[in-house]
């Protein structure tokens, strides 16, 4: 059974690199030419990168489907493209021992499927928050697993000038009356946890009481594909590094022509 679905006509389909350099090829094409629409219509596309792609199609580009349909179209090619990949893959281990010398390109193909996957699975379960105003004490709910972040202390910081150059944060993140994690964060060392990204990005005053008070202003992302998007980088860059050496290793033993 498993042979003759992987002789018939259908599977070889799947795998065909020809299959492959078409929907590389059209989606390619279909991005640049449609990312030529982007300079002109900000009031559509502003907000393409502050916010998860699935939140963006469903509240952005339905109001506009004559700018927008190329990117689910895009999506979808991409989507068969990673299909035909994972098939190519699936296709190797069942050969793998006429085919262990090629494990280098395959890592690569494993990898692409894994970083595809991940960033489908961040747009369509991911969210982006901005302008998260917290005061010092204060715990906010967040709409993840029974989430809260803790703003236990903040302290800007000011170089000779008086102007401000960073802010330090101590965060506290809980679940229900657990603590999982306690850190201080500051320009560009966000607090992370499991896909979890939390990172000041400002802070103000205002007067509570007759008395000012400080708050800080956080941009909290998360992206639960974030670890699979890792896991497949690391396996392509791995399969570069096998490949190369084998291409050299082969060279070395006059398998391969020298490169002119």
């Amino acid at each position: 059974m498993r042979k003759s679905l992987l002789e018939s006509r259908l599977w070889k389909l799947f795998c065909s690199l020809k299959l492959a350099i078409v929907l590389a090829s059209a989606a390619t094409l279909l991005i640049i030419g449609g990312s030529l629409l982007i300079p002109f219509n900000p009031r559509i596309f502003a907000s393409l990168d502050s916010m998860p792609l699935g939140d963006w199609l469903s509240s952005f580009a339905v109001r506009a489907p004559a700018l927008t349909w190329w990117i689910p179209v895009a999506g979808l090619l991409l989507v068969l493209l990673g299909l035909n990949t994972l098939c190519c893959f699936i296709d190797w281990l069942c050969h793998f021992r006429a085919r262990w010398r090629k494990c280098g390109e395959y890592l690569i193909h494993l990898g692409f499927v894994c970083v595809l996957a991940a960033y489908l699975w961040g747009s369509l379960a991911g969210f982006r928050s901005e302008k998260n105003l917290l005061f010092v004490g204060q715990r906010k709910p967040l709409p993840l697993q029974n989430l809260s972040l803790q703003l236990e202390a903040f302290e800007p910081v000011f170089n000779r000038s008086g102007r401000p150059v960073d802010m330090l944060n101590s965060l506290a993140l809980y679940r229900g009356d657990k603590l999982l994690k306690r850190v201080q964060t500051r320009t560009n060392h966000p607090l992370t946890w499991n896909g979890l990204v939390i990172l000041p990005t400002s802070y103000g005053q205002t007067v509570v009481n007759r008395r000012y008070r400080t708050y800080s202003i956080l941009t909290i992302n998360y992206d639960p594909g974030a670890n699979l998007a890792l896991s497949g980088g690391i396996a392509m860059g791995g399969g570069v590094l096998l490949t190369l050496f084998s291409f050299y290793r082969k060279r070395e033993r006059g398998d391969r022509p020298d490169i002119v």
